[in-house]
């Protein structure tokens, strides 16, 4: 059974499909990021695509580097057209209650975890990590909660780290809709992957207009970390509890 943030995160991109791949596929940045991951793995190495929706441009890119690319995702749609045109295997989960068989050596989650809640995200990107292989890495995407969400606001936890459930029209509205999203801050963002025992290689934040003119522009944060060995992870910070 799908979790709740899963379920309306379906609700949202499966109607939209080729459309959603048209509006993002350019994205200069996204593909600097998975670039730059390519150019650190080693040829042939295992790797994860989160929300991968119909695999443009992510597990393509990685698909076409000689990557061995399993890619998933809530929406059948997405799926069914990742698998008619992307090498790779490709699957129909919630990433909250996915559970990763064997070993990745890198770990994509651009865009995927912004209709989830905090506990949600915290308990599936530590699940995830842990499957990391040594060396392994994570690429992260997303909007920053610096950007978007005023200090005084009430969506805010009580660390400061990431704003949850915020909706504003003015302010982060996603085809031209509110929109119910998780945050972090950009320094939040990169906290939370290093108190697991991960390094950060590398950060770019940018402004990118989706190919679509009911799309705004989105201040985008893309994060790479790295597992630097196999010594057990740490629960990231801050715990869901701390952030109440």
């Amino acid at each position: 059974m799908s979790t709740e943030g899963a379920l309306f995160g379906k609700e949202v991109f499966e109607p939209l499909n080729i459309e959603y791949e048209n509006a993002y596929k350019n994205n200069p940045y996204k593909k600097a990021c998975v670039r730059k991951a390519i150019s650190i793995l080693k040829p042939g190495s295992r790797v994860l695509d989160v929300g991968c929706g119909t695999g443009v441009p992510v597990s393509s890119m990685l698909a076409e580097a000689g990557l061995k690319v399993t890619g998933i995702d809530i929406a059948p749609k997405m799926i069914e057209i990742a698998q008619s045109k992307i090498q790779g295997d490709f699957w129909v989960a919630d990433c909250v209650q996915y559970q990763p068989q064997g070993t990745f050596d890198a770990i994509f989650i651009i865009y995927s975890q912004l209709a989830l809640k905090y506990a949600d995200v915290h308990a599936m990107v530590f699940r995830l990590a842990k499957s990391l292989s040594s060396g392994g890495l994570i690429c992260v995407g997303q909007d920053a909660a610096d950007d978007h969400v005023p200090d005084d606001d009430p969506h805010w936890d009580k660390t400061h780290t990431y704003a949850e459930d915020f909706s504003e029209p003015l302010n982060l509205p996603f085809w031209g809709k509110p929109f119910k999203t998780l945050l972090l801050t950009r320094q939040g963002q990169q906290d939370f992957l290093t108190s697991m025992g991960l390094e950060i290689v590398s950060e770019t934040l940018d402004i990118f207009q989706p190919d679509n003119p009911a799309c705004d522009p989105e201040h985008q944060q893309y994060v790479i970390a790295r597992r630097p060995n196999d010594n057990p992870l740490t629960p990231p910070k801050p715990l869901p509890k701390e952030g109440v």
